[in-house]
Protein backbone atom coordinates (compact mmCIF):
# COMPACT_ATOMS: atom_id res chain seq x y z
CA UNK A 1 0.00 0.00 0.00
CA UNK A 2 1.11 3.48 -0.76
CA UNK A 3 1.95 5.67 2.21
CA UNK A 4 -0.02 8.66 0.88
CA UNK A 5 -3.03 6.43 0.16
CA UNK A 6 -2.84 5.06 3.73
CA UNK A 7 -2.61 8.63 5.06
CA UNK A 8 -5.66 9.73 3.03
CA UNK A 9 -7.64 6.65 4.09
CA UNK A 10 -6.80 7.13 7.77
CA UNK A 11 -7.71 10.83 7.62
CA UNK A 12 -11.08 10.11 6.03
CA UNK A 13 -11.87 7.26 8.44
CA UNK A 14 -10.96 9.42 11.44
CA UNK A 15 -13.15 12.27 10.16
CA UNK A 16 -15.96 9.83 9.43
CA UNK A 17 -15.90 8.62 13.03
CA UNK A 18 -15.97 12.21 14.31
CA UNK A 19 -18.92 13.09 12.08
CA UNK A 20 -20.95 10.04 13.15
CA UNK A 21 -20.83 7.96 9.99
CA UNK A 22 -21.44 10.72 7.39
CA UNK A 23 -18.88 13.13 6.02
CA UNK A 24 -18.85 15.90 3.42
CA UNK A 25 -15.47 17.07 2.13
CA UNK A 26 -14.08 19.38 -0.55
CA UNK A 27 -11.61 17.44 -2.70
CA UNK A 28 -9.25 20.39 -3.30
CA UNK A 29 -9.26 21.47 0.35
CA UNK A 30 -8.54 17.90 1.43
CA UNK A 31 -5.72 17.65 -1.12
CA UNK A 32 -4.21 20.89 0.20
CA UNK A 33 -4.49 19.73 3.80
CA UNK A 34 -2.87 16.35 3.07
CA UNK A 35 -0.34 17.79 0.61
CA UNK A 36 -1.35 15.53 -2.27
CA UNK A 37 -3.02 15.71 -5.66
CA UNK A 38 -6.83 15.61 -5.91
CA UNK A 39 -6.45 12.57 -8.19
CA UNK A 40 -4.85 10.67 -5.30
CA UNK A 41 -7.94 11.33 -3.22
CA UNK A 42 -10.12 10.09 -6.07
CA UNK A 43 -8.02 6.94 -6.27
CA UNK A 44 -8.38 6.24 -2.54
CA UNK A 45 -12.13 6.86 -2.69
CA UNK A 46 -12.60 4.45 -5.59
CA UNK A 47 -10.39 1.68 -4.18
CA UNK A 48 -10.94 1.89 -0.43
CA UNK A 49 -14.39 3.42 0.00
CA UNK A 50 -16.50 1.39 -2.41
CA UNK A 51 -19.96 -0.08 -1.82
CA UNK A 52 -18.37 -3.51 -1.51
CA UNK A 53 -16.36 -2.17 1.40
CA UNK A 54 -19.40 -0.75 3.14
CA UNK A 55 -19.39 2.87 1.97
CA UNK A 56 -21.59 5.05 -0.19
CA UNK A 57 -19.60 7.79 -1.91
CA UNK A 58 -21.11 10.61 -3.93
CA UNK A 59 -18.71 12.92 -5.71
CA UNK A 60 -19.43 16.17 -7.54
CA UNK A 61 -16.63 17.87 -9.44
CA UNK A 62 -16.10 21.49 -10.34
CA UNK A 63 -16.85 24.70 -8.48
CA UNK A 64 -18.87 23.98 -5.40
CA UNK A 65 -18.06 20.29 -5.81
CA UNK A 66 -17.93 17.97 -2.84
CA UNK A 67 -17.43 14.41 -1.71
CA UNK A 68 -20.05 12.84 0.55
CA UNK A 69 -19.04 9.63 2.28
CA UNK A 70 -21.46 7.60 4.32
CA UNK A 71 -21.02 4.24 5.98
CA UNK A 72 -23.69 1.82 4.79
CA UNK A 73 -25.88 0.10 7.38
CA UNK A 74 -25.14 -3.60 7.41
CA UNK A 75 -26.64 -6.54 9.23
CA UNK A 76 -24.32 -8.75 11.31
CA UNK A 77 -24.40 -11.38 8.60
CA UNK A 78 -23.22 -8.88 6.02
CA UNK A 79 -20.30 -7.84 8.20
CA UNK A 80 -18.75 -11.23 7.48
CA UNK A 81 -18.58 -10.95 3.69
CA UNK A 82 -18.08 -13.75 1.25
CA UNK A 83 -15.27 -13.87 -1.27
CA UNK A 84 -17.18 -13.43 -4.48
CA UNK A 85 -16.40 -14.30 -8.04
CA UNK A 86 -18.00 -13.12 -11.21
CA UNK A 87 -19.40 -15.27 -13.94
CA UNK A 88 -18.36 -14.38 -17.46
CA UNK A 89 -20.74 -15.33 -20.25
CA UNK A 90 -19.03 -16.54 -23.39
CA UNK A 91 -21.67 -17.57 -25.87
CA UNK A 92 -23.56 -20.63 -24.61
CA UNK A 93 -20.92 -21.27 -21.92
CA UNK A 94 -20.51 -19.66 -18.52
CA UNK A 95 -16.97 -19.26 -17.29
CA UNK A 96 -16.18 -18.44 -13.66
CA UNK A 97 -13.49 -15.80 -13.27
CA UNK A 98 -10.61 -16.77 -11.02
CA UNK A 99 -10.57 -15.15 -7.62
CA UNK A 100 -7.64 -12.77 -7.34
CA UNK A 101 -6.03 -11.06 -4.39
CA UNK A 102 -8.12 -7.90 -4.91
CA UNK A 103 -11.29 -9.92 -4.33
CA UNK A 104 -9.84 -11.35 -1.13
CA UNK A 105 -8.54 -7.98 0.05
CA UNK A 106 -11.98 -6.40 -0.39
CA UNK A 107 -13.47 -9.00 1.95
CA UNK A 108 -10.61 -8.65 4.43
CA UNK A 109 -10.99 -4.87 4.36
CA UNK A 110 -14.68 -5.19 5.25
CA UNK A 111 -13.82 -7.47 8.16
CA UNK A 112 -11.18 -5.00 9.33
CA UNK A 113 -13.51 -2.00 9.04
CA UNK A 114 -16.22 -3.82 10.98
CA UNK A 115 -13.71 -4.64 13.75
CA UNK A 116 -14.09 -8.39 13.15
CA UNK A 117 -10.33 -8.85 12.67
CA UNK A 118 -7.18 -6.95 13.61
CA UNK A 119 -4.75 -5.50 11.09
CA UNK A 120 -2.31 -8.29 12.00
CA UNK A 121 -4.95 -10.96 11.37
CA UNK A 122 -5.78 -9.32 8.03
CA UNK A 123 -2.11 -9.42 7.04
CA UNK A 124 -1.81 -13.09 8.02
CA UNK A 125 -4.96 -13.96 6.11
CA UNK A 126 -3.78 -11.94 3.09
CA UNK A 127 -0.49 -13.86 3.09
CA UNK A 128 -2.27 -17.22 3.31
CA UNK A 129 -4.52 -16.37 0.36
CA UNK A 130 -1.58 -14.98 -1.63
CA UNK A 131 0.20 -18.31 -1.20
CA UNK A 132 -2.83 -20.19 -2.51
CA UNK A 133 -3.14 -17.84 -5.48
CA UNK A 134 0.54 -18.26 -6.34
CA UNK A 135 0.86 -22.02 -5.84
CA UNK A 136 -2.50 -23.73 -6.46
CA UNK A 137 -3.42 -24.78 -9.99
CA UNK A 138 -6.08 -22.73 -11.74
CA UNK A 139 -8.61 -25.57 -11.67
CA UNK A 140 -8.52 -25.82 -7.86
CA UNK A 141 -7.81 -22.20 -6.88
CA UNK A 142 -11.35 -20.85 -6.35
CA UNK A 143 -12.38 -23.90 -4.34
CA UNK A 144 -9.24 -23.75 -2.18
CA UNK A 145 -9.76 -20.03 -1.48
CA UNK A 146 -13.45 -20.50 -0.65
CA UNK A 147 -12.70 -23.42 1.68
CA UNK A 148 -9.97 -21.55 3.56
CA UNK A 149 -12.08 -18.40 3.78
CA UNK A 150 -15.10 -20.35 5.05
CA UNK A 151 -13.03 -21.99 7.79
CA UNK A 152 -11.57 -18.60 8.83
CA UNK A 153 -15.01 -16.97 8.94
CA UNK A 154 -16.37 -19.90 10.95
CA UNK A 155 -13.57 -19.40 13.51
CA UNK A 156 -14.47 -15.69 13.69
CA UNK A 157 -18.13 -16.49 14.31
CA UNK A 158 -17.25 -18.80 17.20
CA UNK A 159 -15.44 -15.98 19.02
Amino acid sequence: MSMIADKIEKFILDKLKEERERLILKRNELADELNCAPSQISYVLSTRFSNERGFDVESRRGLGGYIRIQRLNQEEAQSLPAVTTYRIYEGPNTVERLIDIRDVDQSLFQLLQNDKITRREAELMHNAFSTIIEHVDYEMRNEAIRNLYASMVEALRRE
